[in-house]
């Protein structure tokens, strides 16, 4: 009988944690499916869009790694730069901010790329905990007796203290009422804080609070990096800040295009591989060949990029924009000469730049214990960053391509781009120039007067006619 009670409390047991264990792993898949939906709904809202989302979607279709290794066994690296744009929509000056938010996204990559080789990090962390108990009543303190001091009689006081005593009589007397109670009033409000912040102290059980600083550092001369990929992107209905994001490369073949090019290497920079005209793969005429996909293409065209050209000639192009502040041709010429001098800068910025990155993180957070049982948290994050940039070189062959004038899209307001490049060509044909000129004058004229002058076409240098073009596709067949 006392068998078969027990195997009826053990079948009991069992159904009831079989039970349980089933309620348990259906509410553990209810909780799942909730996460799922979750999910689900922030993702299709866009809520997970990361920053610059556009140029990791470029990277992992492309298969492109930060760190990869090329057919030529060297490393080459692929870093995204974002840079967000700051001005109003509305603000004629948004194209203009749309080209600053370009040098930001390239600065920002190449400091990546700095800190990527080498970085500084000091990290500073401090824990601070805290304890208070008491219970019962203090006792009285003994004290010496010599050391209880005693007060003194009017008599009795020194002729420095009594001096004291008439000047305050005397300033109480010239201190008006009113200035008295106002200054009381401070005093007490402040005592009394002090009082509720001592009482406070006082029913404070545990404390615990921790202070974490980072600081990072990283700096180099990036010379040779280009631009692969860019893209802009804004939309109004999710209030997020319009962005330029731009997917970088740098490899040992394109430092030595950049030195070629700063050092006028001029064979290492031609007879390479022939492809098509400039304008053939670029689409300057996309305005007046009413090309709206090529338009587009234009403005989500940022940074330098690398191309060959028919010749064979390695050309550094460079892309640009600048807002119109005024419908007026003055404006339309100043935006003009504004954008091409930005495109050139980021010539030279190809050659070589000097960045600098200096962060600051500094987090606090304290939890605080009462002796009532209430809990107190808090939480405090300050971020410092600064970054800083300069380049500066001397340059020959650099050349308009093409400019245009066309609005943009998001806020209609008139813009002027400007297509710039470098030529080894031109710039070779620049320094024989510069050569000519730079010499004395020569005589031309025969010493027999009134004899006619003739000029030898063959003995000045031929001048050089370029029709350079390459497209700025993902074109991995680097012959550098």
């Amino acid at each position: 009988m006392k068998r078969n009670t027990f195997n009826l409390k053990n079948l009991v047991i069992a159904i009831f944690l079989s039970f349980a264990f089933d309620l348990s792993a259906q509410t553990a898949e209810d909780d799942m499916a909730m996460m799922e939906s979750m999910f689900m709904a922030s993702v299709e809202s866009g809520q997970m869009v990361q920053v610059g989302q556009a140029c990791v979607d470029k990277m992992n279709n492309k298969g492109w790694q930060e760190i990869s290794t090329n057919s030529k066994g060297e490393k080459q690296y692929y870093i995204v730069g974002v840079g967000t744009v700051s001005a109003p929509l509305q603000s004629s000056a948004f194209a203009d901010s749309v080209q600053n938010a370009s040098t930001k996204a390239l600065l920002d990559a190449k400091t990546k790329f700095s800190a990527l080789l080498n970085q500084e990090i000091i990290s500073e962390i401090l824990v601070d905990a805290k304890s208070q108990y008491t219970e019962g009543k203090p006792p009285d303190l003994l004290q010496n007796p010599d050391q209880i001091s005693q007060g003194k009689e009017y008599d009795d006081l020194s002729y420095l203290d009594k001096m004291k005593i008439l000047v305050n009589q005397q300033l109480d007397k010239l201190i008006d009422d009113e200035t008295k109670e106002s200054f009381n009033e401070g005093v007490a409000n402040d005592n009394k804080k002090a009082e509720e912040l001592t009482k406070r102290l006082e029913d404070i059980l545990n404390q615990e609070q921790m202070t974490d600083v980072i600081k990072t550092k990283t700096s180099a001369d990036v010379r040779g990096m280009i631009v692969k990929y860019g893209h802009f992107s804004s939309n109004v209905e999710d209030g997020k800040r319009p962005e330029v994001c731009i997917v970088t490369k740098w490899s040992p073949g394109l430092l030595r295009m950049a030195d070629a090019v700063a050092t006028n290497d001029f064979k290492v920079l031609k007879n390479g591989k022939k492809k098509s005209p400039l304008k053939d793969q670029i689409p300057v005429n996309a305005v007046s060949e009413k090309d709206f996909k090529g338009y587009m293409k234009l403005l989500g065209s940022f940074g330098t990029f690398l191309m060959r050209d028919e010749n064979g000639d390695l050309n550094v192009v460079s892309f640009a924009v600048e807002g119109m502040k005024s419908n007026t041709p003055q404006s339309e010429m100043n935006a003009r000469s504004q954008a091409i001098i930005k495109a050139n800068r980021q010539i030279i910025q190809f050659l070589n730049e000097s960045v600098e990155l200096n962060t600051k993180t500094s987090t606090t957070e304290a939890l605080t214990e009462y002796k009532d049982g209430l809990q107190d948290y808090y939480f405090e994050e300050n971020h410092e960053s600064r970054q800083a940039a300069s380049a500066q070189a001397n340059i020959s062959g650099i050349q308009t391509l093409a400019t245009y004038k066309g609005m943009h899209f998001l806020n209609q307001k008139p813009l002027v781009g400007a297509v710039t490049y470098y030529n080894p060509s031109a710039a070779e044909g620049a320094q024989n120039a510069i050569q000519v000129l730079s010499s004395a004058p020569q005589k031309t004229s025969s010493n027999n007067e009134g004899e006619a002058v003739t000029i030898d076409p063959n003995a000045m240098e031929k001048s050089v006619e370029i029709d350079t073009g390459a497209g700025y596709d993902d074109d991995e067949d680097e012959d550098f």
